[in-house]
């Protein structure tokens, strides 16, 4: 039983065109091969619009792409696979140069072309056939001549994805088309796992390069990464397939095997780096309850896609292709994962209800990483307090009067305001003088009008302005005593209204238990996941089922 997931972002033009965003190529899955490549969205962000129109013609496309660089490519399996890979680039066939995000990145064609050539190698060289290959690797008199053999696996397919993707790239028309200094040409990542099985275990043969990873699931050891990510700290990969001249890739190569039952499946990061994932047991976690709600493989793959649909945003692709080993039938799957998950609850979410939930370790990590220490994180949290900021401002408020009154544009709008009463004055002193000179009241309530305005314009700004420096200079008060404020209160000194000093210390207490709490929380959830992290990374520390 095979199942794959393939997840892509997309957006639909006005017109209808759905334009597909991801670069992960086609997951594929037979009955010796699973395999998932990630086109490079960054680091091969290249847009290419010179591409052979016979890429946008699936009775062409294979022509286009592989005429002069394989003598035969007639394989119908071989076919079907690659006119399936690039759906995505027929649809947008009358629209390709319409807009940029209409062209497809380097990386796009990068995986699907990849992702042939290795197919190829599988179908049609018999020496790389799983059931010759492995029959071969059985016969040699030692392990060390084994990974000798194995290792020369990774060579072949090394230099064969170096010579036909460059040639395969000539023959589409695929080259640098502008200045994208930086950027590789058809960069990937390829993580492929070509398996037997054979009586109570499964062999596989690993090929990868960069980030995407291959699992086992076993209900006895639950989920583990069989391959360390070729990554830097700061997430930039330290090995990728590219076609840039002068720059070189590996194919990694590794055997192992496995007891059956199991799974053996490739991801790229779309599924794994997803945000809803705090620890890998959360991603072990989700793929056992989409089998647990299934009835088939199909379903399971379509409730794996409709979590990363809603879960996977943080990506263009979500890509999956998976092998389940040794079981019957779906259901007999089925059962174990209901068993695994019931393990699961039993050994990490009984322990810890929300571990899986909320993030204790980062949440504490970044409360301590604000501020140096729990007096700065108490100092913060007071800053906002109604009743601190009261006392903090009842001891400015003759300083933000004198700001206030000093300011130029208040003095601006006061000799505006004098001066509007002082014509209001005079007019009124007019109409005293000469009762009968009735035209003057129409100046008068001119003047009133004047009066009225000016008075409205000044005291609105000087109430925002006296607020805005009520406020800056209570922020400075605070800033400036509240350490000393605090430690006197803590300590029981006098001087401070009973009402701050309740504040403070009710505060101070709520800070320092919910530190307690948040640091207990976050080393609980670190140990578990540790514990699960020492089953999950057996195999990339060189250990064996």
């Amino acid at each position: 039983m095979e199942l794959t997931v393939y997840r892509q972002a997309s957006k639909t033009r006005p017109d209808g065109t759905v334009v597909y965003k991801g670069e992960d190529a086609l997951p594929y899955t037979d009955g010796q091969l699973v395999m998932v490549a990630d086109g490079l969205g960054g680091a091969a962000a290249i847009r290419h619009t010179s591409i052979k129109p016979g890429l946008f013609d699936e009775d062409k496309l294979l022509d286009t792409l592989f005429e002069g660089v394989y003598d035969d490519y007639s394989d119908p399996v071989l076919q079907d696979y690659v006119r399936r890979s690039f759906f995505e680039l027929r649809a947008v066939k009358d629209c390709y140069t319409d807009n940029v995000n209409n062209i497809k990145k380097s990386g796009y064609f990068a995986s699907r072309i990849v992702t042939a050539i290795v197919l190829r190698e599988f179908l049609c060289n018999e020496k790389l056939a799983a059931k010759n290959l492995f029959a071969a690797l059985g016969k040699l008199p030692s392990e060390e001549k084994r990974a000798e053999a194995v290792a020369k696996v990774g060579t072949h397919f090394t230099e064969k994805i170096a010579d036909k993707l460059r040639e395969t790239a000539k023959n589409a028309n695929i080259f640098y088309e502008s200045s994208y200094a930086g950027l590789s040409l058809l960069g990937t990542t390829l993580t492929a796992m070509l398996y037997r099985e054979l009586g109570s275990e499964t062999e596989v043969i690993l090929l990868t390069a960069g980030d995407s990873r291959p699992y086992v699931w076993t209900e006895k050891g639950g989920l583990c990464q069989l391959v360390r990510d070729e990554e830097r700290p700061d997430g930039g990969m330290t090995n990728y397939i590219k076609a840039n001249d002068g720059e070189t890739f590996t194919i990694n190569s590794k055997y192992m095997r496995f007891p059956r039952q199991c799974v053996i499946f490739a991801a790229s990061d779309g599924c794994f780096d997803s945000s809803a994932f705090l620890s890998p047991l959360a991603f072990e976690k989700t793929i056992l309850e989409a089998a647990r709600d299934s009835s088939s493989p199909e379903e399971m793959s379509k409730r794996l896609y409709g979590f990363f649909l809603e879960h996977g945003r943080h990506d263009d692709s979500s890509t999956i292709a998976m092998k389940l080993s040794g079981f019957s039938d779906f259901d007999e799957f089925r059962r174990a994962a209901e068993r695994r998950l019931a393990e699961i609850d039993k050994l990490y979410i009984s322990q810890m209800p929300q571990l899986l939930d909320e993030d204790f370790i980062g949440e504490y990590e970044r409360s301590l990483n604000d501020a140096p220490d729990e007096m700065s994180l108490l100092v913060s949290s007071l800053k906002t307090n109604e009743t601190v900021r009261s006392f903090c401002e009842d001891a400015v408020r003759d300083e933000a009067e004198e700001l206030t009154n000093n300011d130029t544009g208040i003095k601006n709008a006061e000799e505006l305001r004098l001066s509007a009463r002082s014509e209001v004055q005079r007019r009124a002193a007019d109409i005293a003088a000469d009762e009968d000179e009735l035209d003057d009241l129409d100046g008068m309530v001119d003047a009133v009008k004047s009066l009225s305005a000016a008075k409205e314009t000044y005291e609105s700004m000087r109430g925002e302005k006296y607020a805005a420096n009520l406020r800056t200079a209570a922020d400075k008060y605070w800033s400036e005593h509240a350490r000393a404020m605090i430690a006197d209160i803590k300590d029981g000194k006098g001087g401070y209204p009973d009402e701050l000093t309740a504040e403070i210390k009710s505060a101070a207490d709520a800070l320092s238990k919910k530190l307690a709490s948040l640091g207990s929380s976050a080393e609980k959830q670190k140990a578990l996941f540790d514990s699960y992290n020492a089953a999950y990374t057996k195999y990339i520390g060189g250990e064996q089922a």
